[in-house]
């Protein structure tokens, strides 16, 4: 598995255009509403291409808990509801974190069961979010729903006994969501159900529901007439698969990415369908970005040249991706108008408050409007240095993790860190993956005997790329310094052997530098560099089964240097660029003369012994000391630190393009 993500993640800028492919998750909306829906169905249904989330994870665990059948298989994509007909447990306990979706559906589908006793509940910040006017509604067609805390928040207790049709009114202005819920159960109802709006409703989310309802073999429609939503009593028919367009709201980053760092993407499989929040390519094509559809997907550009322009836009319609928009503003020539958003307020958090927080810390004018439902971005000169606060909100690290990667110092230094970047993991769990996938990442792999400036060149070279440096000797050594305190020596091969699977093996970032964890501690350098541990190490180091143990921990070190959001990796040892990295994208060999190499460790105030090191080194039976094929020779003999960083530099410029 990848490491998991830092507590504060800088954001690596691209150094040059974006260019390549994104296969986007599969829609929050759409996978937590197909779920409600197949579980109302008679026969088994089949997600393809599902979302597999935070929030859809709720989803699934909680129609579980009602007695309904869901195979999830999140390596396929597909998620499999079935067995609806013991569905509706008597009595059951949901929780729905802070899912929006999760909590409005499933409020609507356990009244409408026939009978039954559920309790939902959600976390402290989903007792803040609005269910009133959904609670109303549902009352109003003869549904037990009890608020046991605050009225017309959660936690609820529901005495489900169906529901009886009519006419109802709803006020979902506050969350489309409401509305949603109501009709999708609305079918089960005793009697067909008229639903008046008795305040505006976000259009697109209600009309990608009606016509879900539809496609699962309801019949749901808005009555322009009478100004109210008709749903009749109809049983849900749909049977077999169901495929999940790619997410809208996910989509708007990498829309936006091009715009940002230049360059062109395609995002795979995007069309314009059931989701409303595809219109955010139409606000960013007016901003200056390029679009164009084919039957592959969306590909997006931003050319040389190009303006980028403020406009005014109303995000009331699909304002999930208002923030995108906003945190790229100081981008934009000119001031940018975002109207349309108060409900935004009371979502995961106060979205406008947060955005117009997280812009001033980053030096820019902002204007919250005084009538509370929008606000204007001035561009300012970007303030470096500055840890974006999320809020515990997906779409702040998101939208914010696109503005880092502009270039702001122009060399490729990171300026900006968003704090709780996993929060992404409510809708996107890889999403700094798949960004960093479309980032160029370069590994470096330094092999070289003893004293022939591997470290040395390797930090300088770190420092001047901002790579992650690992020091594999240092591994080496931590293990070596780990079994010597087990009370081994390097004849007790069979020991050693036993040893090895009980060390627990991680890693801690320190600056730039990977220092491996052995049982959660890092070894000390005073331990790991003593006169007894320098001794051992290459003897221990000969070992084949201590090699093979740290194969794997080696290579993974690539994905610790792309969570952190490095733009490359710099190891050094003596067998990386012919066993750990024999794929890497520079590998170098140093070398130098023994006396040149034996005056250096003076000067370094050791004592190894060169020659004997690179003996145990060469002739070791797994991963000897060799100059790998095609790895580039470099003799430093002659040469100082800076002249040999230099000539590498060039080499991994020329790389990088």
């Amino acid at each position: 598995m990848p490491p998991s993500l830092p507590a504060v993640l800088p954001i690596q800028p691209f150094t040059r255009p974006v260019r390549g492919e994104v296969t986007l998750p599969g829609s929050k909306s759409l996978t937590n509403r197909a779920l409600l829906l197949a579980a109302l169905c008679k026969d088994r249904v089949v997600l393809t291409s599902a979302l597999f989330s935070e929030d859809t994870h709720l989803m699934v665990e909680a129609l579980k808990a009602l007695g309904f059948t869901v195979n999830a298989n999140a390596d396929a994509g597909t998620i499999e509801v079935s067995d609806q007909a013991n569905g509706f447990k008597k009595d059951a306990e949901l929780f729905v974190g802070l899912a929006g979706t999760a909590a409005r559906f499933l409020t609507a589908l356990c009244v409408a069961a026939p009978s039954g006793i559920y309790r939902i509940d959600g976390i402290p910040q989903m007792r803040k979010r609005p269910m009133k006017g959904l609670i109303d509604a549902l009352r109003s067609l003869g549904a037990d729903v009890r608020c046991t805390g605050v009225e017309g928040f959660f936690p609820l207790e529901i005495h489900a006994k169906g529901l009886r049709g009519g006419e109802v009114a709803i006020d979902a202005s506050e969350s489309s969501q409401m509305l949603s819920g109501l009709l999708m159960v609305a079918p089960l109802a005793d009697a067909p159900i008229s639903i008046k709006l008795s305040a505006k409703v976000r259009e697109p989310f209600v009309q990608m529901t009606k016509n879900m309802v539809n496609q699962f073999g309801g019949a749901a429609d808005f009555n322009a007439v009478s100004g109210s939503w008709e749903v009749a009593k109809k049983s849900y028919t749909f049977a077999g698969t169901y495929a999940i367009e790619p997410d809208a709201t996910a989509a708007s980053y990498f829309t936006t990415l091009p715009l940002v760092t230049g360059g062109a993407l395609m995002l795979l499989n995007l069309q314009q369908g059931l989701q409303g929040d595809t219109q955010f390519v139409e606000v960013m094509q007016r901003v200056g970005l390029t679009a164009t559809s084919s039957p592959s997907g969306l590909e997006v550009s931003f050319a040389p040249g190009s303006i980028r322009t403020g406009i005014s836009e109303n995000f009331n319609e699909f304002s999930d991706t208002f923030l995108t928009l906003a945190a790229v503003s100081p981008l934009l020539s000119g001031p940018t108008r975002i109207t349309g958003i108060a409900h935004s307020r009371k979502q995961e958090t106060d979205r406008v408050a947060g955005m117009v927080r997280e812009l001033r810390k980053l030096g820019q004018e902002v204007d919250e409007h005084a009538d509370g439902d929008g606000l204007t971005i001035t561009p300012r000169p970007l303030t470096a240095g500055v840890e974006i606060e999320t809020y515990g909100d997906h779409r702040f690290a998101m939208s914010f993790g696109i503005l880092g990667c502009h270039d702001l110092h122009g060399d490729g230094r990171p300026w900006l860190s968003i704090k709780d970047p996993a929060c992404c993991a409510k809708t996107f769990p890889n999403f700094f993956d798949v960004l960093n996938s479309l980032r160029p990442f370069l590994i470096v792999a330094i092999d070289g005997g003893a004293a022939s400036g591997k470290s040395s060149t390797s930090r300088a070279l770190s420092e001047r790329f901002n790579f992650l440096h690992v020091d594999t000797g240092s591994y080496y050594r931590a293990i070596t310094a780990e079994l010597l305190r087990r009370g081994l020596r390097t004849d007790q091969i069979d020991a050693v052997k036993a040893a090895l699977p009980s060390i627990t093996l991680g890693t801690q970032v320190d600056g730039r530098a990977a220092r491996m964890e052995i049982g959660g501690r890092v070894v000390p350098e005073s331990e790991i560099r003593g006169p007894e541990v320098t001794a051992a190490v290459s003897h221990f180091a000969a070992i084949p089964e201590v090699r093979s143990a740290l194969l794997t921990y080696q290579r993974n070190q690539a994905d610790v240097a792309r969570a952190h959001g490095f733009g490359g990796m710099v190891m050094e040892g003596r067998d990386i660029g012919s066993i750990i990295f024999p794929d890497a994208g520079l590998r170098l060999f140093l070398h130098a003369d023994p006396v040149a190499r034996a005056k250096r460790r003076e000067l370094e105030g050791r004592a190894d012994a060169v020659a004997e090191r690179d003996r145990l080194d060469a002739t070791r039976k797994t991963a000897p000391l060799v100059l790998a094929s095609g790895a580039i020779d470099i003799d430093s003999t002659y040469l100082n630190l800076e002249q040999v960083v230099d000539k590498i530099s060039g080499l991994i410029t020329e790389k990088l393009g």
